[in-house]
């Protein structure tokens, strides 16, 4: 993929647990931020049993109609050890063992998010549109300097086709 660097990594299945919204492309600039507002000024973190230590908040985006163009489900949430307990309102994704390119936002965000996700979308990356996902770690806090990754569901098979 030309323009933006990144990795390959196999990584374990996950579970995150937060609140959905169906979106698309389209609509992701009104659809994502008031998701993220809501879960925030929700104390949502603080609402969901078993998170992960450290601290990890994940979106993820799952159920694709067919490819980017499509829509798909937005989920904005924690990783947890379990997710037993769901509270009202908060969905639970269980992310499969899988293969990713990985990328990483560096500076100015959203944009620079946003600014990944244009890469992806017109590069020829064999995804398999399943789970992809962002994750937003203590990188992601500091007051300037931010960063956040951006994991990209691949077919190991067809990357190597394409490398």
């Amino acid at each position: 993929m030309d323009g933006q660097n990144y990795t390959i990594r196999k990584l374990p299945a996950r579970t995150v647990v937060g609140i959905a919204r169906r979106t698309s492309n389209a609509d992701a600039a009104g659809t994502i931020p008031g998701c993220w507002q809501a879960f925030l000024m929700n104390n949502g973190p603080a609402r969901v049993p078993h998170r992960v230590n450290p601290p990890v908040m994940y979106a993820v985006y799952s159920d694709y109609e067919k490819d980017w163009t499509g829509t798909y489900s937005y989920l904005l949430g924690c990783g947890v050890n379990r997710a037993d307990k769901v509270p009202e309102g908060m969905e639970v994704r269980h992310i499969p063992p899988q293969t990713y390119a990985v990328f990483t936002a560096k500076g100015k965000m959203p944009d620079e998010i946003v600014g990944v996700w244009a890469n992806v979308w017109s590069s020829d990356l064999p995804r398999t549109y399943t789970f992809d996902f962002e994750v937003y770690d203590k990188r992601f806090t500091r007051p300037v300097a931010k960063e956040a990754d951006v994991y990209v569901a691949v077919d190991p098979e067809r990357l190597k086709e394409t490398a």
